[in-house]
């Protein structure tokens, strides 16, 4: 990930040195200045931080699919909920930390750490019975390691991070590249420098990426191929078979499954994920409200972008109160018809989604009119480490 990010750094910064159509207003900087930024430069550094936010949301799990276009649509759509959804993927980390911890204390015994907890959850291990594989995916069948009659029932931490595409250097350097925008939009906001819409919306995604390095922290990246236990029989001395064996047994996953996945299966989440989810939810729209006075291209840009910030912050609080009115007992005694409780529960979705989208957008045609303090670069920022 590192490589590819530094060139698109040099490339960024080619293209700055290029740039000569920045800005046209007699009071902006001047383009030649140490001090100047271009809107090629505001863009790459986004471009940047996104990639890495990106990147850390996208750990897949092992799809157990040959298909090489699968895949890619698959983390394809990691990323593209980490973009438009970024609360979804924040809250399916914390309910993975939560369950691979509790795997973690149940098997405390056999010297399991969050490391195999986080394992199981991602599909990575494999019980293999003659030429019948099943995935091992709950408490109850990783019981069954347990029982005597695997050949190979011990994994250890070591082995599970070997298989990881991912280091702790290389996380350290993205988390110090996130901390490091995080800081140079306070120290803007200090200065009293315009701040841009794309550096906003990157910086509420930067937020929300942080936490991800916490709870992710012990998770394997990008695991391509699970472990696999043998039971005693026949079969299992005849060696490592899994490329040959079909994987349309209890392994295989449908299109179903990874969609519940990617988007958190909350027809089944506990109270304390979803209280998770509408606070981060809640955290994500308000972000976008620190661009309340901002100088927009028009007054209409500036009410919508109010609007949608507004919606991303309401939607769940009509969650919020129906938890609330269920605690109390009183959303029973309300006696709603179907379609309109159909419409409390999938509306706001729907309102956050569109809500997104148009700060998307926005953030994103405001590039072509700027405050002529948003070239200017706070001196200091340059000379602290980052990508």
């Amino acid at each position: 990930m590192l490589p590819p990010l530094l060139v698109f750094s040099l490339l960024v910064q080619l293209a700055e040195a290029a740039s000569t159509n920045a800005a046209s207003e007699s009071s902006a900087p001047d383009p030649t200045s140490s001090n100047y930024r271009s809107v090629w430069s505001i863009l790459g550094t986004c471009a940047i931080t996104l990639l890495i936010c990106i990147w850390n949301a996208a750990y897949p799990n092992i799809t157990h699919e040959k298909s090489w276009y699968k895949i890619a649509l698959y983390r394809g759509a990691l990323g593209l909920s980490a973009l438009v959804t970024p609360e979804i993927t924040t809250v399916r980390a914390f309910t993975e930390w939560r369950y691979a911890g509790e795997i973690e204390k149940d098997f405390r015994r056999q010297r399991w750490t969050r490391a195999h907890g986080f394992f199981t959850l991602m599909g990575g291990f494999i019980l293999q019975d003659g030429k019948e594989q099943e995935l091992l995916s709950t408490r109850r069948d990783l019981e069954r390691l347990m029982d005597g009659e695997i050949v190979n029932p011990k994994i250890t931490k070591k082995e599970i991070r070997d298989r990881s595409k991912s280091d702790g250097l290389g996380n350290a350097l993205l988390v110090l590249q996130l901390s490091w925008f995080i800081l140079q939009v306070i120290a803007r906001a200090v200065n009293d420098l315009a701040i841009t819409l794309v550096e906003i919306d990157t910086l509420a995604l930067a937020v929300l990426s942080l936490p991800l390095f916490f709870f992710w922290w012990n998770k394997p990246m990008a695991v391509e191929c699970p472990h696999i236990f043998y039971k005693k029989t026949s079969s299992s001395t005849d060696g490592d078979t899994s490329q040959d064996i079909d994987h349309a047994f209890s392994v295989h996953r449908d299109l179903g499954d990874w969609v519940a996945e990617i988007i958190t299966d909350v027809n089944h989440a506990d109270q304390k994920t979803l209280l998770a989810l509408l606070i981060v939810w809640i955290l994500f729209g308000g972000l976008h409200l620190i661009a309340w006075d901002f100088q927009f291209p028009s007054q209409v840009e500036k009410m919508m972008w109010r609007a949608a910030s507004l919606t991303l912050i309401g939607a769940p609080c009509i969650y919020i109160l129906g938890m609330v009115l269920d605690k109390l007992g009183k959303l029973d005694a309300l006696d709603v018809p179907d379609t309109i409780m159909n419409i409390l529960l999938f509306g706001p979705i729907l309102l956050g989604v569109v809500a997104r989208v148009i700060l998307l957008v926005l953030m994103l045609v405001s590039l072509r009119k700027l405050p002529p303090s948003a070239h200017e670069m706070v001196s200091w920022t340059v000379y602290v480490p980052h990508l």
